[in-house]
C-alpha cells in the first residue's frame, strides 16, 4: 500500500466474500480496506462488482476481515460437520439430518448450501479445503500477534489439516465431514 502511495497510485483492498455461481449473478460481497477518500472515488466503480460493498477502515482491513469471515466458515462447517457425523452414528439417514436442520432456526448458508451437497457425498470443489487451511493459518497468526486464543480456530486448523493428509487437499472445504468420518470409522458416500 505504501508502495503505490509513494509512486502516486490510489490503492485500496477488496477482496470478496462469495462463490463462482454467486460471482456470475453479480452478487459478491467486497470488504474495502484503504482511503475513505479513495474509496468513495472508486464506490460506484466497487458498486458493480458486487452487490455488497463493505467499507471497513484503514488499508489491510478488507483482508483482515475476510480472515475473520473465513476463520468463522470453517468452524461453522466443523460444527455442522461434526453434528452430521453423530446424526450417521445415532442411525440417521444423512439427508434426514440435512432436512431436520435446515427446517430449525439453527439453518444458515453452510447448512442450506453445503448440506445437502454433503448428504449426497458431492465435494466438488468452490472453495478448497487447502485455500481454507491457508486463511486459517493467516487468522492464527494474526490472534498469535494480538495474543487471542483461538480455542475452536486452532482445532478447525488443525482438522482441516488432516483433511489435506488424508488427500482432500482440493476437495470442497464442507469435505471436513469426510475428515470427521474417516476419524469416526464412518465410510463416506461413494
Amino acid at each position: 500500500m505504501e508502495q503505490a502511495k509513494r509512486a502516486g497510485v490510489d490503492r485500496v483492498d477488496a477482496p470478496v466474500i462469495g462463490n463462482p455461481d454467486m460471482a456470475a449473478k453479480g452478487n459478491l460481497s467486497l470488504l474495502v480496506g484503504g482511503d475513505e477518500s479513495v474509496f468513495e472515488t472508486n464506490r460506484e466503480f466497487l458498486n458493480q462488482l458486487g452487490s455488497t460493498v463493505i467499507y471497513l477502515g484503514k488499508p489491510g482491513s478488507g483482508h483482515k476481515m475476510k480472515l475473520i469471515l473465513n476463520l468463522f466458515l470453517g468452524t461453522i462447517g466443523l460444527a455442522f460437520s461434526e453434528s452430521f457425523v453423530l446424526s450417521q452414528k445415532l442411525g440417521f439417514e444423512p439427508r434426514a439430518f440435512v432436512d431436520a436442520f435446515n427446517k430449525t432456526p439453527h439453518k444458515n448458508y453452510f447448512s442450506d448450501v453445503k448440506g445437502p451437497l454433503i448428504a449426497k457425498g458431492d465435494y466438488t470443489p468452490l472453495f478448497t479445503v487447502n485455500m481454507l487451511l491457508k486463511d486459517l493459518t493467516l487468522a492464527e497468526n494474526q490472534a498469535t500477534r494480538q495474543k487471542v486464543a483461538l480455542l475452536a480456530g486452532s482445532l478447525a486448523k488443525q482438522l482441516f489439516t488432516t483433511g489435506v493428509n488424508q488427500g482432500q487437499g482440493e476437495m470442497d472445504f464442507s469435505s471436513i465431514a469426510v475428515t470427521l468420518q474417516k476419524l469416526n470409522g464412518i465410510p463416506p458416500p461413494a
